[in-house]
Parts: C-alpha cells; sequence; structure tokens
C-alpha cells in the first residue's frame, strides 16, 4: 500500500461515531459474492443447478445506522437497487438505503477515494459497540434467511477487513469536460463519453475505454489530484474518435519521458498520415491483441492503403485452404540482403504460367551437359579416305574457351531444385 492511500485511510478512520443518525443510511457488514456464501438455502427448484438459490447473490448484508443494537447474525440482507448495472461496495463501505414499496434495497454513495469510496476497516467494531456477543453459529443462519455474521467471534473480536482479497491502492478520477459522461471504477478502468475533450474545445464525440490508470501518472500524482488518459502509457485502451479529436498516438511501449521503443520505421507505406485529426478513428492498444473469428470468416476492407509495420517478424500459418493473392499493380519484395525462400516440396512452382508445357532449366546440370558436349567437341576423330583425322577440330581452343566460362550461366543468387 503507498503511503499516501495509508495516511489517507488513517485519517478517515479517526471518528469512531458517526455524527448523526441517518435512517436511509447503513454500514455493509458483509457481501454475498457467491453460492459459497452461508445464507444461500438449499432450494429444489429447476432454476439453480447447484442447488441453492443463488438469486441473492450481490446482496449486502448492512447494519442500518439507527440499528445500534441488532447483533450481526440478526441483520437483514439487501439486494442492489439495479442488478444490471451492479456496483459492489466493500465490507466498512457507508452505503444508501432506498425504500420501494415494502422492499429497501442499497445504492454505494459514490464520494470519498475513488478506490475505496468511503469504506473504512473495523468500522462496525469502532461504530457500534454491542452489549451481546454475536450468534455466530450455522445454526443462527437458520434462523432467518436474512441472517448472516462477518468476521465476528463474541463481543471483542468484531475486526473486520474490508475483503479477502481488496487492497487499497491509488486510483485517481478523471478530469472532466462539459457535459461529459463518465463511467469510472475503483480500480482505474473507465468509459468517457465526451465531445469537447480537445485543445480547441470543438465538437468531436469520442469515446475512450481504459483497462487501468498508468503507472507514470500514479507515481507522479496526488490521491485526489485527477489525472486525464494517456492513450500511449494506460493499460489495454479503445478509442473510438471523430475528426478534430488529436490523437496523439505513438506505437511501442512509451517511457517516463515520452519516448517509444517502436524502431521500425513506416518506409514503404505511400501516403502515410501525419496527424491523426482528420477523419473519425478507432484505436485499439494493449500489450497483447487477439482478434479471433470462431466459426465463419474474417473480413478486412480499407478504402485506402494499408500496412503491417513491425519491430518483429511476419508470418502466416494458413492450415487447409492454401491462398490467393490479387494485386492490380507491381509487385516489389525487398529482403535488406537477406534470403526470400519459396519452398514448395514436391508441388509444382508456376513463373507466370499455369501450364507445364515450358520447365525451368536447372542451372548447373546445364552447365554439366554443356561441358560435356564441348568435351566431345574437341575430341572428335574423322575417318577420311586416308585414315582417321587428327584429334579435334582446328578451333578447339575456341570450344575449350567457351568451356571456361559456362559458369556464368549459372546465378549466384537464384537456385532452384
Amino acid at each position: 500500500m503507498s503511503q499516501r492511500v495509508q495516511t489517507s485511510r488513517q485519517s478517515s478512520n479517526t471518528n469512531k461515531k458517526p455524527f448523526s443518525v441517518n435512517p436511509n443510511v447503513g454500514i455493509v457488514i458483509d457481501v454475498i459474492l457467491n453460492e459459497e456464501h452461508p445464507r444461500l438455502e438449499q432450494t429444489d427448484s429447476e432454476n439453480f443447478s447447484t442447488g441453492k438459490d443463488t438469486s441473492i447473490i450481490g446482496n449486502c448484508v448492512i447494519r442500518p445506522l439507527h440499528d445500534q443494537t441488532s447483533n450481526e447474525a440478526d441483520l437483514f440482507d439487501y439486494p442492489p437497487l439495479d442488478s444490471l448495472n451492479l456496483d459492489v461496495p466493500l465490507i466498512g463501505e457507508t452505503v444508501e438505503l432506498v425504500k420501494i414499496g415494502n422492499i429497501s434495497y442499497y445504492r454505494r454513495i459514490t464520494k470519498g477515494l475513488l478506490n475505496q469510496g468511503n469504506a473504512k476497516e473495523n468500522y462496525n467494531r469502532n461504530v457500534f459497540e454491542l452489549t451481546e456477543p454475536a450468534q455466530n453459529t450455522a445454526a443462527s443462519y437458520s434462523q432467518t434467511s436474512k441472517t448472516q455474521t462477518t468476521n465476528t467471534s463474541g463481543n471483542t473480536d468484531r475486526d473486520t477487513e474490508l475483503g479477502d482479497n481488496f487492497e487499497e491502492q491509488q486510483v485517481n478520477k478523471l478530469k472532466l469536460y462539459e457535459a461529459d459522461k463518465i463511467i469510472q471504477s475503483r480500480f482505474g478502468q473507465s468509459i468517457r463519453f465526451s465531445a469537447y475533450n480537445n485543445p480547441d474545445g470543438l465538437f468531436a464525440p469520442t469515446i475512450i475505454i481504459r483497462n487501468r490508470q498508468n503507472d507514470v501518472s500514479l507515481n507522479d500524482l496526488e490521491v485526489g489530484d485527477v489525472v486525464e488518459e494517456d492513450i500511449n502509457r494506460d493499460g489495454s485502451i479503445i478509442v473510438l474518435s471523430s475528426k478534430d479529436y488529436p490523437l496523439d498516438f505513438q506505437p511501442g511501449t512509451v517511457d517516463d519521458g515520452g519516448s517509444s521503443d517502436f524502431e521500425t520505421k513506416p518506409d514503404h507505406f505511400e501516403e502515410y498520415p501525419k496527424k491523426l485529426d482528420d477523419v473519425d478513428t478507432t484505436l485499439i492498444s494493449s500489450g497483447r491483441i487477439i482478434l479471433s473469428s470462431k466459426s465463419s470468416e474474417m473480413i478486412f476492407y480499407s478504402k485506402g492503403n494499408y500496412g503491417f509495420i513491425s519491430d518483429g517478424k511476419f508470418s502466416i500459418d494458413n492450415g487447409k485452404a492454401g491462398a490467393e493473392l490479387d494485386f492490380n499493380g507491381d509487385v516489389k519484395i525487398t529482403t535488406n540482403d537477406s534470403h526470400t525462400y519459396i519452398l514448395g516440396g514436391k508441388g509444382n512452382i508456376y513463373l507466370n504460367t499455369e501450364e507445364k508445357e515450358e520447365p525451368l532449366a536447372r542451372g548447373q546440370t546445364l552447365v554439366d551437359i554443356l561441358g560435356e558436349i564441348l568435351d566431345e567437341i574437341v575430341k572428335q576423330i574423322y575417318s577420311t579416305p586416308s585414315g582417321p583425322s587428327a584429334t579435334g577440330p582446328n578451333n578447339a581452343a575456341a570450344f575449350n574457351k567457351i568451356k571456361s566460362k559456362l559458369d556464368d550461366i549459372k546465378s549466384t543468387l537464384n537456385y532452384t531444385e
């Protein structure tokens, strides 16, 4: 836990008693998170395959501030006000109780620090000093379907942490722009619907979805400071931007000084955009991106140029159906002094034809055969009426000179089987 968060937490725990009793406010004693919770009752309903009534998952055991005498085991669990838009509170968090008809619901009071809200460790112990030990046995749970005790074993051991896994940490609230709608979690995730979050305040509807706040801002900011999304340093991020929103994107990992470790330049990308604020743009940036089409096609359209720019290796593993490439312009492959392999195995390779009428010659084989022909020429002996002629023609030296140049037929860079 950072010192800044710890200091803030200590200061928020100084008052052990509430200043006033609000009948519409309560303290969360426990949160029903899964089917293992003892408050879940057995059921024969076919709607629940586990055999337990899981309909109360998401409910919270809450002590209303006006109730300072009931044991924890006798407290009711309250359902969320909106179960389809659930904002789960922490143990020790003060929530609002909203009564609709005969049923009371809970709703988080979104004030205090973004990460832990208004939750305080041991709040139940510090505020309510019970005179009787809480009933913490399995039998006490069967007394009513609305009973539960959390971390309680008598009158003196009623310490409660904020949760089993939750750890307080710094998370900064987002800076606001006029008429923004923002959804922000206690973990640094956020969705911003904005239209004026650009330097000139122009109308440019933009949605920014962010997974976590970046470490640089966490180190530089204090707990109460506000922050703005950083599309280059934040965790996984999606931006749906409009014209006039400056998308200052950098590829790769951007360090504290604003420099990226990405090395490859888009040298062959024609008309690479110098600025990303001329048309509506979608950016998806993360440490790893996986696109998967499980049962049907994956289709890419591009009205303009498209390119792949990478510091790593480009590969395609196409398992079954082969590939067809149709280019209506020149095709240029540059390997920068590296090798190029076309490995067809026992399959045929066709160059500018689909027929087998004109096979390619093997360079070394051609040189060997031509050499043998020239050797036989210079060894020729002709039969004449006066007997065999001398070995070889008069221009045997010329044939030998031709033979010495046969290796020039062979390419020094291109090879076949």
